[in-house]
């Protein structure tokens, strides 16, 4: 593997993908009941894998494309017959990845616990996942504008 054919774009999209797939144990949402008595009471946390039913398998697939690419990339093996610029598929992974979290993040899921008073607040992990899905766009992005038609080497 020859690291200097990984361009800076790449490095990045690549880095936040390894990211994302680590967030994706972080805790994202924390259950809060309203227990009579007691008042608010805090419940379990649930990660992105323990939350999502569909969503955490298309950030997983994002998360794997990235790393994907600059794998590739640094072993010479990218494909040639690829439908659009490498760069340009991890932006557009990138930018699904951003969108559903960030869906995610203004409309946190239902819990499947029935009850009056029950909240899901956000946990770090969904703000880090986001930054790490903001990552992978800009580093597709960057990537496929800094090589020519998406496939020559950096000079």
């Amino acid at each position: 593997m020859d690291t200097s054919k990984i361009s800076f774009g790449e490095m990045v999209a690549g880095a936040s993908g390894l990211a994302l797939f680590i967030f994706m144990f972080f805790p994202w949402y924390g259950l809060k009941t309203e227990v009579e008595g007691l008042g608010e009471v805090e419940g379990v946390n649930g990660n992105a894998w323990e939350v999502f039913s569909i969503i955490d398998i298309l950030l997983l697939l994002v998360a794997l494309l990235a790393v994907g690419m600059a794998v590739a990339r640094a072993a010479g093996a990218m494909p040639a017959d690829l439908p659009a610029p490498a760069g340009m598929i991890v932006a557009l992974a990138g930018a699904l990845a951003l969108l559903l979290i960030l869906f995610r993040l203004i409309s946190a899921p239902d819990p499947d616990i029935t009850g009056d008073a029950v909240d899901l607040s956000r946990k770090i992990g969904v703000f880090l996942g986001l930054i790490a899905a903001a990552g992978i766009t800009f580093g597709g992005y960057t990537a496929m504008n800094e090589r020519k038609g998406g496939h020559a080497p950096r000079a």
